[in-house]
């Protein structure tokens, strides 16, 4: 019985052998493997970081300009604000002043108007009875 342990003790370390160096040189494949592959992508990985850096410097250009376009549009538009609130000022101004002074020009031009009619009316009537009495 013990030589039976024994051999069986035997073939199960000969099959844990077998399977650990089966096991150890599929990693040391793996890890040759990896190893080319780090090394030949480490240059591509450098060329991409590089162009990954610049892309990010452009995009914080890009950035930076619409920060800037933006602030000028908020400058304009408030520009705009007041200058349509001064527009609004001058033409209540306008309307209040101008507007008085209209209608005094134009109540003052309707009284000489009719003040001209009138003298003009009464000349003629005058000049009927003139013509009148000459004839008479």
């Amino acid at each position: 019985m013990n030589e039976m342990l024994l051999n069986t003790g035997v073939v199960v370390f000969i099959i844990y052998a077998v399977a650990s160096t089966a096991y150890q040189v599929s990693a040391y494949r793996a890890a040759d493997a990896l190893r080319r592959f780090m090394t030949l992508s480490s240059r591509d990985m450098a060329t991409t970081l590089a162009e990954l850096r610049a892309t990010l410097e452009s995009f914080r250009k890009i950035s930076d300009n619409v920060a800037v376009v933006t602030e000028n549009v908020r400058e304009i538009t408030s520009s705009v604000a007041a200058l349509q609130q001064e527009v609004r000022t001058v033409y209540g101004f306008i309307k209040d002043k101008a507007g008085a002074e209209a209608r005094a020009d134009l109540a003052g031009l309707k009284a000489g108007i009719r003040t001209g009619v009138a003298t003009l009316v009464q000349g003629l009537n005058e000049e009927r009875s003139d013509e009148h009495e000459r004839r008479t």
